[in-house]
């Protein structure tokens, strides 16, 4: 500032007043006093007393008693004294204040009062850039103290958008981890495992220079504030160490921030560890933790400056600073933005700690079920479950998969490794695996029925939940190995489920039904009372629908191969849906139960015929079924159309409405699972098969109503099938050597001729019986192996049908229609509803405990819920870290459909009288949450640790 600023700065203020203090504590302006020479506004001289040389009394008596009209600039270079021995307080109080030096100078572009001037001069070199100053300005709170300030100054000068320390700290962890990426090594720029701070080898002042990512806090000397608050925040400290020459020094001085930073960080991710340990139930006095103590926040000091190890591992989660380190790495884990970064770090920090050695120690799956920490928690808990699968209850591992499904590594998209994370399917199949288990031992006696109709009833109503665990088991398993993965085969299950079902249920299911299908000689006459015959479709099912109401249309879909067990799995998608009603029930299929036959009796006719020559042709009403544009012709007769899934979802809107506007009935034809699982390269795909049918039938029905204005929709198949993931062995194949006489078709699964030969390992009948055949056309018959077996001489297959399993036979039914807005409200499934189990809450420690029960189980009335969950305090500021809860139970007991949370309380200073609030949001649909009621809290935390 030149003498001519200075002069017109102090001219405003003699305006106000006619005394001016003048403090330059930097000493700046000493040598420019002479060239000052200046007049108030009344032509007055102003006089200028220089306070440091003269009497501060005498100063007084001067200008109060002897020129009590003059008006003077009172100079000086120190600070005021204390008010009680400053001669001049009172006149202060009423005169004007004038600074010209550089830091007052940004004060008052700041805004800020001048009791921040020796900030600004500790920081000076921060403001000769007017773009930083501009970035300052934006992240400046108003009223700023100064710790705001230098927050801010730091935020200013890494670039950072928020000027909190939580937010600064993250994106240098954020940083380093780039760091990682680019030098591939972690050990480079970490401290060692088995070193002290002072046995760490500094890299190179290039490589330092290059990499740090302190160099914007060093040149401004923000570098000992970010400690400070690192410390004030977290309670991160260096301790003293003992120099080679015997003396203590302050290992400070020999490790740069960097170094520090790795060091923060490596303690954050053990504190976080730790205490999710003692969340998840693992005693203070275990051994283990014992591994955790040099590293755990904050860090207690004695007097010399050494740790004090025992005080570290006595402090829980009463002190707000342990707190903060758990919520910050929380906050990293579950940040979009910041989670693969997290992922970088924790794997380097697992690697060079050998933590699988540490957290291999924990021998309970439950004692893992709050560890997101590091990878290796979620192997770990994975192959505890697998191993205790049979010890452990449905209902605890059901509990465990659910809450692991909702946290991070389950969600992550790559792993340490950069391959797909697995851990979401092994847990899946783990789960599958388990309601196999349960349902064995439900059974554990064998499959006993008094009439066939019995056992295919029990298969409708639950034995086909034995199928659907096996698929969902082995739908899993095999993603997870091409995904690279062999944990499944490692811990047996992969092998005791194949086993189990292969050599289990499917042979002692075969053996019970066989007997039943003997002893009632089902085969000559193949009906089940109360249960519809394929055969009848069209007449029972699709023109009933006509009889019974208003409907003008009826869709029809025809999936092939669509197993009974997937077509509940749809059922029950459907009924989810809040627009649509959903009914499954099934029917007796024909047999052979093949594709062709199987859409033969599907169509509308009076009476089917076979017509046996070199192969074998079914006719309805004397027109052959086989081909599109047969169907098209069976169909024109009933006023009815065929296409294909694929043209129907290729269809637009105007184009679909205008091909079936005169059709009273339209058959789509879908084929997905059979197209995948009758060849031999991709039939191990039968399940992926399985899903995509799955997704396409509900998109099918959503096109109907939705776009083709359709009401009502009939979902059916033309036969089921079995599978086994195993390759065929020797016991899968009958033994029949060689294609009898009189055979025109062989299969894997069925044989179809003329006067076939008849034998015990088989089944041989006519089809007149088992698909209503007209005798108008040939007598054909059939034989099918007994059980599951294949015919050996045209090889084995993992996928079959044509036989006369459950699964093959038992061929669905769902009935869909479209709801009006007043059944939409009676039939609309709600969320379920969760409360907490007391009231009222209290929370008493910073890490405690809300039990949240779910009022009703997940199933025909109620849809499953997930939650985050939170305290808020009375201005609706967050106090505590959200918590993610799925509560998707279906026992009916109340016991097992509570839920433990474990809320982590953030900052200190909480007030017993005070009431905050318990948040819940529903994110069960992430893009549309819902904030539920709140609940009343109180916490009454009556000691807080960081006294240390």
């Amino acid at each position: 500032m030149n003498i001519e600023q200075i002069s017109q700065g102090l001219l405003a203020k003699f305006e106000q007043c006619r005394l001016v203090f003048w403090q330059d504590s930097d000493n700046e302006f000493t040598h420019q006093l002479n060239e000052l020479s200046i007049n108030d506004s009344a032509g007055n001289k102003i006089e200028l007393i220089r306070l440091d040389d003269v009497s501060h009394f005498q100063v007084k008596e001067r200008i109060e008693l002897l020129e009590p009209e003059t008006p003077f600039l009172l100079y000086t270079t120190f600070a005021p004294n204390q008010p009680e021995r400053d001669w001049l307080y009172d006149i202060r109080l009423y005169a004007e204040s004038f600074y010209a030096d550089s830091s007052s100078m940004i004060l008052n572009e700041l805004g800020m009062r001048m009791e921040f001037r020796p900030v600004i001069t500790e920081h000076r070199a921060f403001f000769t850039n007017k773009t930083r100053m501009n970035r300052l300005k934006k992240l400046l709170p108003e009223n700023a103290n100064k710790e705001e300030l230098q927050l801010a100054l730091i935020a200013a000068s890494l670039n950072v958008d928020s000027p909190t320390f939580v937010t600064i700290l993250q994106h240098l962890i954020m940083q380093f981890a780039q760091f990682i990426k680019e030098t591939e090594s972690f050990s480079e720029a970490s401290l060692s495992k088995n070193t002290t701070l002072k046995d760490v080898t500094s890299k190179s002042d290039a490589s330092k220079s290059n990499n740090n990512l302190f160099t914007e806090l060093q040149k401004y000397n923000l570098e000992t504030a970010f400690w400070r608050f690192a410390n004030e925040t977290l309670g991160y400290d260096v301790e003293k160490v003992d120099s080679d020459n015997g003396y203590s020094k302050n290992s400070d001085t020999s490790l740069d921030s960097q170094q520090k930073l790795q060091d923060l960080i490596i303690k954050l991710l053990f504190t976080e560890c730790y205490q999710a340990l003692q969340n998840s139930g693992v005693s203070s006095k275990d051994p283990m933790l014992e591994r955790f103590t040099q590293q755990l926040l904050p860090i207690i000091l004695d007097e010399k400056g050494k740790r004090m190890i025992a005080s570290t591992a006595s402090v829980g989660m009463n002190s707000s600073k342990r707190a903060m380190a758990v919520n910050i790495i929380k906050s990293l884990r579950e940040s979009r933005s910041m989670a693969q970064d997290y992922n970088v770090i924790a794997a380097e920090v697992e690697r060079e700690f050998e933590l699988k050695n540490i957290l291999s120690m924990v021998k309970q799956p439950h004692l893992l079920q709050s560890v997101e920490t590091f990878e290796y928690a979620e192997q770990q808990l994975i192959i505890l479950l697998a191993r205790q699968i049979n010890e452990l209850e449905q209902v605890d591992i059901n509990k465990i998969i659910s809450h692991r499904l909702t946290t991070h590594w389950t969600h992550s998209s790559h792993n340490k490794n950069g391959t797909q994370s697995n851990y979401a399917a092994i847990l899946s199949a783990i789960k599958a695996a388990k309601q196999f288990y349960t349902l064995k031992q439900k059974y554990i006696d064998g499959f006993y029925y008094d009439s066939a109709k019995a056992m295919y009833q029990a298969y409708e109503q639950e034995l086909y939940l034995f199928d659907a665990a096996y698929r969902e088991f082995c739908e899993n398993a095999i993603k997870v190995a091409h995904n690279g993965s062999d944990i499944l085969k490692k811990t047996g299950l992969v092998n005791d489920i194949e086993t189990l079902y292969v050599d289990w249920y499917l042979h002692d299911l075969a053996i019970s039904w066989g007997k039943l299908v003997d002893n009632e000689n089902l085969l000559e006459q193949w009906k089940l009372s109360g249960i519809p015959n394929q055969y009848e479709f069209y007449n029972r099912q699709v023109e009933a629908t006509f009889n019974s109401s208003q409907v003008k249309k009826v869709f029809v879909i025809i999936s092939d191969a669509l197993r009974y067990e997937v077509a509940h799995a749809i059922s029950e998608q459907i009924n989810n849906e809040k627009r649509y009603l959903s009914e499954i029930k099934s029917q007796l299929g024909v047999v052979p139960s093949y594709t062709q036959l199987g859409m033969a009796a599907l169509l509308p006719h009076n009476k089917l015929t076979a017509h046996i020559g070199s192969k074998i042709e079914y006719k309805a009403d004397g027109v052959s079924v086989h081909g599109h544009e047969n169907r098209q012709k069976i169909l024109a007769k009933r006023n009815g159309l065929a296409f294909k899934a694929s043209e129907v979802l290729n269809w637009t809107n105007e184009e679909g409405r205008q091909k079936i506007l005169d059709a009273r009935v339209v058959y789509i034809y879908h084929d997905q699972i059979d197209a995948i699982g009758d060849k031999a390269v991709t039939e191990n795909q039968t399940f992926d098969a399985c899903a995509d049918a799955i997704a396409e039938i509900k998109q099918l029905i959503e096109r109907i109503i939705n776009r083709l204005n359709g009401s009502r929709i009939l979902v059916t198949a033309d036969h089921g099938f079995l599978f086994k993931s195993s390759d065929v062995v020797d016991s899968d194949k009958t033994a029949m050597t060689v294609k009898p006489q009189g055979c025109v078709e062989a299969k894997k699964r069925y044989l179809i001729g003329e006067n076939l030969p008849q034998d015990d390992y088989y089944w041989q009948g006519k089809m007149a019986a088992t698909a209503n055949l007209s005798v108008e056309g040939c007598d054909a018959e059939f034989i099918v192996p007994r059980g599951s077996n294949r015919f050996n001489f045209v090889g084995g297959a993992k996928f079959i049908h044509g036989g006369i399993m459950p699964q093959e036979i038992c061929v669905p039914i769902l009935k869909i229609r479209e709801l009006d807005k007043k059944q939409q409200t009676k039939h609309a499934k709600e969320r379920v509803s969760v409360v907490p189990l007391s009231n009222p809450l209290k929370l008493v420690a910073l890490a405690d405990k809300i039990e949240l029960f779910q009022a009703s189980p997940v199933g025909k009335d109620y849809l499953a819920r997930e939650l985050e969950v939170w305290i808020e305090d009375p201005e609706g500021k967050t106090v505590s870290h959200k918590q993610k809860v799925m509560f998707d139970s279906t026992s009916d007991k109340s016991d097992e459909r509570k839920r433990n949370v474990i809320i982590m309380l953030s900052g200190s200073g909480f007030d017993r009288t005070v009431t905050y609030k318990l948040m819940m949001n529903d994110i069960t649909q992430p893009n549309r949450p819902n904030l539920l009621q709140s609940h009343s809290v109180t916490i009454d935390i009556a000691i807080e640790d960081d006294f240390f």
